[in-house]
């Protein structure tokens, strides 16, 4: 009996086992998945690390309105891997695409970064007859084109996206003309800059069907801590955008301008987790005190104040054009002359700390904050000290570069002059008052606070979307090589 029982037991247990195998590839089967893996990088092209994806044409089978797990990753993971940083980025970054299908693959300005430059992957793959035409925009290692991201005009869609998105469906209408394409469905991914591009172009396709040959149904739209990109939205279903509350990103440009994005916005992350708070008051020794506090809520204070003390057109007709020109100037430096820029910039910071007029400016902001007389002050104390740096060490860039910064000095001052004033005393709700909180926490945390914009960061909360990369029996659908 005892015998009888075990190989009931070993019976079972076999059945069981082979029972799962042919779940597993009977699934396989069914969706087709293709498995392949590339290496994205961390912050500055850092850390690289390696990540597998997943894809089916089955994803282009059901309505684009509708969110696909694994569609979720795959899309993320097709826009992290398209940066700059190759001898040939169009033959490298084509991989994923070639890879899974997609073929006659045109590349644009992947070799190219200016501050209109966007760089884009065009490819196509028929899928029960019908053409998905993939549009994957860089979102990474773009450098100069940073510069276009702080262009927003007065008005209407933030101009530094609209522009580049009209670029993108440019790029899609020709591609369907020189094809003679009369149907299609479009996938479209985009990540931080790239995603606020993507969701422009998809709404370009939501509100011209006929002229792109779709429907609403055949557009696949995923984009990744975009920042808020129109004054105009539209609720396109087929919108998909993944926000973390913790990554400031997202909330450029504040929502009470009104800015907004299309489509539906779906929440990642955890929103427990904190940062130290650093809170400068003259009650306090050494003048600060360290406290936890909640990030996600202190992301939304400080981008609320900031909109609410600087309008758009404010923003628009002062600082806008300046802000740009220096990004502009910096990442066109060469990586020494970035390096002593910022030495020289470390070197002006310690001047302003030993110079006698800081306590006196310090005071007269915290009593006369928004008169001009202040910000005359403010203006001083900062040019007096790079001046003498300059005289001491010399000019750390060319003439015509460095004035770009000196440019950039009063318009700075004159626009935060107001959130200055706002944030100069704030009272919380156990009626503690502390000196300059928002903007000394968000200075004391940025490194852990843009840390959740990171892309691997990024890709490793998407994960916890996708029962593909939980599941115990996916590596029976084939290896990470793709060969099955």
């Amino acid at each position: 009996m005892k015998a009888l029982k075990r190989w009931l037991c070993t019976f079972l247990a076999l059945l069981l086992i082979f029972g799962s195998v042919s779940i597993a590839a009977t699934a396989a089967e069914t969706e087709d998945v293709i498995i392949g893996s590339v290496k994205i990088s961390g912050p500055f092209g850092s850390d690289w690390q390696e990540q597998t994806y997943y894809y089916s044409d089955d994803y282009f089978r059901t309505s684009g309105k509708e969110v696909n797990e694994h569609l979720v990753t795959m899309s993320a993971l097709s826009t992290f891997y398209l940066r700059n940083r190759a001898d040939d980025p169009a033959t490298a970054f084509s991989t994923i695409l070639k890879h899974i299908g997609f073929s006659d693959i045109v590349a644009e300005e992947l070799d190219v970064m200016t501050a209109d430059s966007i760089g884009t992957l065009i490819g196509r793959k028929t899928v029960d007859g019908v053409p998905v035409i993939a549009v994957m925009i860089r979102g990474d290692d773009y450098e100069t084109e940073w510069a276009a991201n702080f262009l927003a005009g007065v008005s209407g869609d933030i101009t530094g996206f609209s522009d580049a998105a009209d670029k993108v469906v440019e790029r899609i209408g020709a591609y369907l003309l020189s094809r003679g394409i009369k149907h299609a469905k479009y996938w479209v991914s985009g990540y931080s800059r790239s995603g606020a591009v993507a969701n422009l172009v998809g709404r370009t396709l939501n509100e011209n069907l006929d002229s792109f040959a779709t429907t609403a149904d055949d557009i696949y739209v995923y984009t990744y801590e975009a920042p808020r990109c129109t004054d105009s939205p539209a609720a396109f279903e087929n919108i998909h955008n993944f926000i973390d509350s913790n990554d400031p990103i997202p909330a450029v440009y504040p929502a009470v301008w009104p800015a907004e994005r299309n489509g539906v916005d779906l929440e990642i992350g955890d929103t427990n987790a904190t940062i130290m708070s650093k809170r400068f008051a003259l009650t306090d020794p050494y003048l600060q005190d360290f406290r936890e506090t909640n990030l996600s809520a202190f992301v939304s204070e400080l981008t609320e104040l900031l909109g609410e003390k600087i309008d758009r057109r404010t923003y628009a007709e002062i600082l806008e054009e300046p802000v740009s020109d220096f990004v502009e100037m910096f990442f066109s430096l060469s990586q020494e002359d970035r390096t002593a820029l910022m030495e020289f910039a470390q070197a002006v910071g310690k001047e302003i700390q030993n110079d006698p007029c800081l306590i006196s400016t310090a005071v007269q902001v915290l009593f006369d904050t928004t008169s001009e007389t202040t910000a005359n002050s403010i203006v001083k104390l900062v040019t007096d000290n790079i001046d003498a740096v300059v005289k001491r060490d010399g000019k750390p860039i060319g003439d015509e570069d460095f004035e770009k910064i000196t440019a950039l000095i009063r318009p700075l001052v004159q626009t935060l002059m107001p959130v200055i004033d706002a944030d100069k005393l704030t009272e919380f709700d156990d009626g503690e008052t502390a000196i300059f909180y928002h903007l000394c926490t968000a200075i004391a945390n940025a490194g852990d606070i843009i840390a959740y914009h990171f892309n691997y960061n990024v890709f490793e909360r998407l994960k916890m979307l996708d029962s593909y990369y939980s599941r115990r029996d996916v590596g029976i659908l084939g290896g990470a090589d793709g060969n099955g």
